[in-house]
């Protein structure tokens, strides 16, 4: 893929699309978009993978941010996704 396209794999994984969804805004051929999902979801090293999980990663991120500055400001409905936050990364 060009650097082109994987910054638009990476800007269509941000905003929450599937692979096989991005693969289609990509003008991907037929042929080639289950290879294309394939690398994007499980072929770890690849490029189309790093830039679909680094997508989905930045606003996986921003997401967490908000509700922890949310939490912090003591919204009710923020802080218990805080603290399943904290449980999942074992901190208790």
């Amino acid at each position: 893929m060009s650097n082109d396209q994987l910054k638009l794999l990476q800007e269509y994984a941000a905003a929450l699309l599937a692979p096989a969804e991005i693969a289609i805004l990509l003008d991907l051929p037929l042929e080639e978009r289950k290879s294309f999902v394939v690398r994007c979801r499980s072929q770890q090293g690849s490029a189309e993978y790093e830039a679909f999980q680094r997508g989905r990663l930045q606003t996986k991120l921003e997401l967490r941010q908000n509700i922890i500055k949310l939490a912090k400001a003591g919204s009710p409905a923020a802080e218990p996704l805080a603290l399943k936050f904290i449980k999942e990364q074992n901190i208790d």
